[in-house]
C-alpha cells in the first residue's frame, strides 16, 4: 500500500492540523483543531485547537486492535474534557471549549473501518473512477448561512476580508453554540454528548483503488457567485496529479485571492492536511 501524505500551516499562527499514520495498525487519519473563542495559549504557545488535535492524534496512535475506532474518538473526547479541566477551562461554557474534527481508517484485508466527526472528510475512489463520500461535511448548512453573508457583502462593494468576516461573525458564534445538537454538527470538544454525533461504519475494499482523507484546508472553494464544487473537483485532481501538486496549484489560487472575494472562505488559506491511501 502506497501512502502520500501532506500537512501544512495556513496563514495562521499555526498550524492547527495533525495526522496519524500508523502502517503496523493500519490506521489512519487526518485531525483538524478548533481553537475556542476565548483566546487560550498554554506555556508553549499552542492553542487549544492545536492541544486538541495533538491530544486526538495520540490516542489513535494508542488505539488497542479490540477498540473501535468510535470509541476510540469518544475516550479522545473524555480526555480532552480532562485536559481541559486541568487547565481550568470552564466546559460548561461552548465558546470557550477547545475541539477537533476527525476521520479516521483502520484498513482490514477484505473491510475498511471509518470513523468521523466535524468538517474532515473521508472518500473512496474505485478502479473506474468513482468518487464515493464516505461520510457527510456536518457543517454544510451552517456554513452556507455564513457563506450567503459573505457573498451579500462581496455584492454591496466590500472589498476586505476583514470587514466580510465582521458581517459574518454573530452567524459563526451561533454556529458554535449548534456543536453536538441534533440541528448541528459533531465535533470532539469534550462535550459529554460528542459520541453521539460520530459517524462511524464499514465497507468492503471491492475495485477501491484508493482513500483519500482531507481537513476542510484542501477542499477546492466556492467561486463566488458559483455553485458549490462537487466532490470530484476536489478528490480526482488528488488521485491523478497527486497530493503534493494539488495543494500547489490550491495555494497559488488562494494568494491569488488574498480577500477571499473571489472565492469564498474565511481565511486566506487554512491548515491543510490530507493522506492518500493507494490500495492497489
Amino acid at each position: 500500500m502506497k501512502v502520500e501524505c501532506i500537512s501544512i500551516k495556513g496563514s495562521g499562527k499555526s498550524n492547527e492540523d495533525a495526522y496519524v499514520i500508523s502502517q503496523a495498525k493500519h490506521v489512519f487519519a487526518v485531525v483538524d483543531g478548533v481553537s475556542a473563542l476565548v483566546p487560550y495559549e498554554n506555556e508553549a504557545g499552542q492553542t487549544g485547537g492545536a492541544i486538541a488535535a495533538e491530544l486526538v492524534k495520540r490516542q489513535l496512535e494508542a488505539l488497542p486492535e479490540e477498540v473501535t475506532l468510535h470509541d476510540s474518538l469518544c475516550m479522545a473526547n473524555d480526555a480532552l474534557r480532562d485536559c481541559m479541566g486541568k487547565s481550568q477551562i470552564d466546559v460548561t461554557q461552548k465558546e470557550a471549549l477547545w475541539g477537533a474534527a476527525c476521520a479516521v481508517v483502520r484498513v482490514g484485508e477484505a473491510h475498511i473501518e471509518y470513523a468521523q466527526t466535524g468538517d474532515c472528510m473521508i472518500f473512496i475512489v474505485y478502479a473506474d473512477d468513482t468518487v464515493r463520500p464516505l461520510t457527510h461535511l456536518q457543517v454544510n448548512h451552517l456554513e452556507n448561512k455564513a457563506f450567503a453573508k459573505w457573498e451579500e457583502g462581496i455584492a454591496q462593494g466590500v472589498e476586505t476580508r476583514a470587514e466580510l468576516l465582521e458581517r459574518c461573525r454573530d452567524v459563526l458564534i451561533h454556529n458554535r453554540y449548534q456543536a453536538n445538537t441534533p440541528g448541528g454538527y459533531g465535533v470532539l470538544n469534550g462535550d459529554v454528548s460528542a459520541g453521539d454525533f460520530i459517524e462511524s461504519g464499514r465497507v468492503n475494499r471491492i475495485a477501491i483503488k484508493a482513500l483519500v482523507l482531507l481537513t476542510d484546508g484542501l477542499f477546492m472553494p466556492r467561486p463566488y457567485g458559483g455553485g458549490e464544487p462537487n466532490w470530484e473537483q476536489t478528490v480526482l485532481p488528488i488521485v491523478h496529479k497527486g497530493l503534493q501538486r494539488y495543494t500547489d496549484d490550491l495555494l497559488v489560487l488562494e494568494n491569488s485571492d488574498p480577500e477571499c472575494t473571489s472565492y469564498v472562505r474565511f481565511k486566506k488559506s487554512d491548515d491543510k492536511t490530507g493522506i492518500v491511501l493507494y490500495l492497489e
